[in-house]
């Protein structure tokens, strides 16, 4: 399942290609897509991990058809914020997410099964909510409150990041070592050590990081010699700043004065909108806390979720009466000011009474 807008995009300076390394191999190519564009739906994914064949829209029809002798290896990057992923016009809650891993864990459709997941507050998505006892085990880009980041930022192909650090880590690692003998555990050190910009977490059925890579990413060949290539540069940049910080870039390596000023409308309008974003936060936290120490502490603090239900609906309804969270995902930066006033109010209807007043 991707969105596949990449290839093909007028943009993209290699047509039909799509790389994650600097001079690395073309990915797109002989590559099959069971969902893409449209169909690249919340329902979609918790469809295929569930193996409710009757469930999918678009696509191939293709679902997970397992027993409880299967592992299952997941990996899913986008977007994301305290308690919520991002699709590309919809989002997967703490809440779905968690319940759809009991649904497969009360329903035998699997024996394991290992989650990575690469976003900003990926952790959040686990933490204090995944059961250590349904045989998952889940590691994340980031912590419950920090961004995740892309990496290759800087290289000669004139291309934005290429790939995330956190997933280029575990694929080299992955490519690298003789994964019939590496343990999760093993890889999970490794890939934690050298993702220096954001803390790698992982959550669960910490035994079943006991086991080889190979049982969930596929058995490697041991015959197979690794090739090292040569290091390229690494600049990494903050996921949500990832736009902004290409636009820069562009900036100062041009000198047509053209180019220059498209790109300072569109750097200039980044910035308006996120001023608005901000603001709307702020004003939706004056409207319900009264206490200037309260409110402070609403923009302020980070906590896990803990209150999934109030987290779920309070977000959607956001999402719907304010800021579309994923035209918009600088937004993403400030979800936890929701899931804050979640915490301290309790009431699901207070919060979404004063959305419809503030936005």
């Amino acid at each position: 399942m991707m969105y596949d807008d990449i290839a093909n995009n007028k943009l993209n300076p290699y047509p039909g290609k799509l790389f994650n390394e600097p001079d690395g191999e073309d990915l797109y190519k002989g590559l099959k897509i069971d969902y893409k564009k449209s169909s690249v739906t919340p329902q979609n994914f918790l469809n295929i991990l569930k193996g409710n064949a009757t469930g999918v829209r678009g696509g191939n029809g293709r679902v997970i058809e397992s027993n409880p002798n299967d592992r299952i290896f997941v990996y899913f990057t986008d977007h994301g914020a305290v308690g919520m992923i991002s699709f590309p016009e919809d989002m997967i809650t703490v809440k779905q997410l968690n319940n759809a891993l009991n649904w497969m864990y009360r329903n035998d459709r699997y024996n394991q099964l290992v989650f990575y997941l690469e976003s900003c507050e990926s952790g959040s998505m686990f933490e204090d909510v995944l059961k250590s006892s349904i045989s998952v085990y889940a590691v994340t880009a980031a912590n419950a409150h920090e961004s995740s980041w892309g990496t290759y930022c800087t290289n000669d192909m004139h291309l934005p990041c290429l790939g995330d650090l956190f997933s280029i880590n575990w694929m080299k690692n992955s490519d690298k070592e003789h994964i019939n003998d590496e343990t999760l555990e093993d890889q999970y050190d490794k890939v934690k050590r050298v993702t220096n910009l954001s803390h790698v977490m992982h959550f669960g059925d910490l035994d079943i990081a006991k086991e080889p890579v190979g049982w969930f990413q596929g058995m490697g060949n041991p015959r197979r010699k690794y090739v090292a290539k040569e290091p390229h540069r690494a600049d990494s940049w903050p996921s949500r700043d990832v736009e902004l910080s290409y636009l820069y870039q562009l900036k100062h390596t041009t000198n047509d004065v053209t180019v220059i000023k498209k790109l300072n409308q569109r750097i200039r309008e980044i910035q308006k909108d996120r001023h608005r974003i901000k603001s709307l936060f702020f004003k939706l936290v004056n409207k319900l806390i009264t206490d200037p120490n309260d409110r402070q502490r609403m923009v302020q603090q980070h906590k896990s979720v803990e209150d999934i239900d109030c987290h779920d609906e309070v977000i959607r309804m956001f999402d719907l009466l304010c800021i579309d969270l994923n035209k918009y995902d600088y937004a993403l930066k400030y979800v936890y000011v929701l899931n804050n006033l979640c915490i301290e109010l309790g009431n699901t209807e207070e919060i979404v009474n004063a959305m419809w007043k503030t936005c």
